[in-house]
């Protein structure tokens, strides 16, 4: 039987894992030992609907009014529940550049001379930041397209069952969302986004989307790089404003948590903490 030289080396782990461990190496020393994960960073990633509904997504909501008396009365319930978690850091979806403005922003905050917009960085960052005396909240973002239309064009032409199934699940997800945002609390909501099961869910049609013009060009795989590509970047960025001992908050939209999730869990210095163990 012929052995591919390049076969993946998910393929050979689990005959690695098969084989005895030896009892001491060639020159007589005992086998090293792999070294335990250590995590030394906690993350919690936040999930959320945009609070100012920008409808910059392919998917489009309604929204709700946050500034609302009884809107501001669900997220200081929610911003009380997150305050258990004892933030050290609060990084948000914003990028690096804009660092100036917002902490500017959130000085001016400090003094009593802002008044908090509809946006979740406002209602929920500097909230959070303000009670932990942060000096400073940590931009994260990384701005790349995600030229989802292309994928349809092509589809249209070649995978009309795909242009079903996306249009029909994007409108059930409008439906539930914009009914839920409409009927129940502003914490009701985050603790749907951030359920587990729901994220995964969140993430199908990410996956769905790749076999478009597979074969041909691949248009969904690379579109669907492209999104991988900047919560990869966002991860950088994310990394990058660590240190030993930080319990970081990562306040960002639902979409990008399967993927930063998954990097964390990866990252033998970093611990994933789920906002459901706050958020009640």
């Amino acid at each position: 039987m012929r052995v591919h030289i390049m076969a993946p080396l998910a393929a050979l782990l689990p005959l690695v894992r098969a084989l005895p461990l030896p009892a001491q190496t060639a020159d007589g020393k005992p086998p090293a030992q792999v070294p335990a994960r250590t995590a030394t960073v906690q993350v919690m990633v936040l999930g959320v609907f945009h609070f100012h509904n920008p409808n910059a997504d392919y998917a489009k909501f309604q929204g709700i009014d946050v500034l609302a008396p009884n809107r501001q009365r669900e997220i200081e319930n929610v911003v009380a529940q997150l305050a258990r978690y004892g933030p050290t850091k609060i990084a948000i979806e914003r990028v690096p550049a804009e660092a100036d403005s917002i902490n500017a922003d959130y000085q001016r905050y400090q003094a009593g001379t802002f008044a908090l917009t509809r946006s979740e960085l406002h209602q929920l960052g500097f909230r959070l930041a303000i009670q932990f005396h942060h000096t400073q909240l940590y931009p994260v973002d990384f701005q790349s397209g995600m030229r989802i239309d292309s994928v349809m064009d092509y589809a249209r032409i070649h995978d009309s069952a795909f242009v079903t199934r996306f249009n029909s699940t994007v409108s059930e997800v409008v439906k539930l969302l914009d009914r839920m945002q409409r009927e129940e609390t502003i914490g009701a909501n985050l603790r749907f986004m951030n359920d587990p099961a729901n994220i995964l869910r969140a993430h199908q049609p990410y996956a769905d989307m790749t076999t478009v013009g597979a074969g041909d060009g691949y248009i969904g795989a690379r579109v669907v790089g492209d999104w991988y590509a900047r919560n990869l970047h966002i991860f950088a960025n994310l990394a990058s404003i660590t240190q030993p001992g930080d319990r970081v908050l990562l306040i960002i939209g639902m979409g990008h948590a399967p993927i930063l999730r998954e990097l964390i869990r990866s990252h033998p210095g970093m611990q994933l903490v789920e906002p459901l163990d706050y958020l009640h």
